[in-house]
């Protein structure tokens, strides 16, 4: 499960920290088996989704508890507000009459076993996709085979869309195959490239992929606090990670995941 090797390398992470300090401090690793995560999103125009799970030791291989029978409230800036429904995968709650809109800040509340856990997040300004392409190669960057011995087995995803000028803004991407969601963490400021058109490069690596198989990624224009968090997943041991780091959080009162409000559009890729 992904988040749960997120959550691994976090504890890692700690470890590394606290051995570096000059101080001796006694790690109990068992003793986080009892923090909540929180993933919870809203996106434009949907439903807001929340999962918890809880973690497990760190030599437990299973998958992380789910928690069910939180209450979860969800306001918005205009002081509208609904409790969320548990659905019928335990751990799993969706609101049933609040969409997200744009420019709306919302406010998460989650009370389970006498512990409250906020979060605020807000909608950004959507950016649209100008274009998508997939191609396969033999390798990334090596172009389409010449020769049926020799397998393309690469698939080259590439979102191409025109940062706003004068305007802060915030990417995140998600890549799903037949639903699933991918491993990588893809995320894009306008530090360097305000107002310039920007593109996005996923990659998947699946000999096993077959004719009409759906490859789908998400874009999502995404606030500050959310990119922060995912860039500090990065930092923490994920991919072009430098020295360990503390994973953000924009959750008060719970140390592990996010809230996330988002705006969302979708592209499909059908295998030939």
């Amino acid at each position: 499960m992904i988040f749960k090797h997120i959550y691994f390398t976090f504890f890692l992470t700690l470890i590394l920290i606290f051995a570096s300090c000059t101080e001796i401090i006694d790690v109990d690793i068992n003793s986080m088996q009892n923090q909540i995560v929180v993933e919870a999103n809203i996106g434009l125009n949907e439903q807001a989704s929340v999962r918890l799970s809880r973690t497990v030791k760190i030599d437990n291989a299973g998958d992380m508890p789910r928690v069910s029978a939180a209450k979860i409230k969800l306001t918005d800036s205009d002081n509208n507000s609904e409790i969320l429904t548990e659905t019928t995968l335990a751990g799993n709650y969706i609101s049933l009459n609040m969409k997200g809109k744009a420019k709306q800040t919302y406010k998460i509340e989650v009370i389970s076993d006498n512990n409250t856990i906020t979060s605020l997040s807000t909608i950004p300004n959507k950016v649209p996709i100008d274009s998508f392409t997939v191609s396969r190669s033999i390798y990334p960057g090596g172009g389409p085979s010449v020769s049926p011995s020799v397998p393309a087995d690469f698939f080259e995803i590439k979102l191409k869309f025109t940062d706003p000028v004068n305007e802060k803004n915030y990417y995140h991407m998600l890549l799903y195959v037949n639903g699933l969601p991918q491993t990588g963490n893809y995320i894009y400021d306008d530090r360097l490239t305000n107002g310039n058109q920007m593109e996005s490069l996923m990659l998947i690596y699946n000999p096993l992929m077959k004719a009409g198989d759906i490859i789908q990624v998400e874009m999502r224009c995404v606030d500050k606090s959310v990119y922060d968090y995912f860039s500090s997943l990065r930092s923490a041991g994920g991919p072009g990670g430098s020295s360990p780091t503390n994973p953000y959080t924009n959750l008060k009162g719970g140390l592990l995941g996010y809230f996330s409000a988002h705006t969302v559009e979708r592209k499909e890729f059908v295998v030939k």
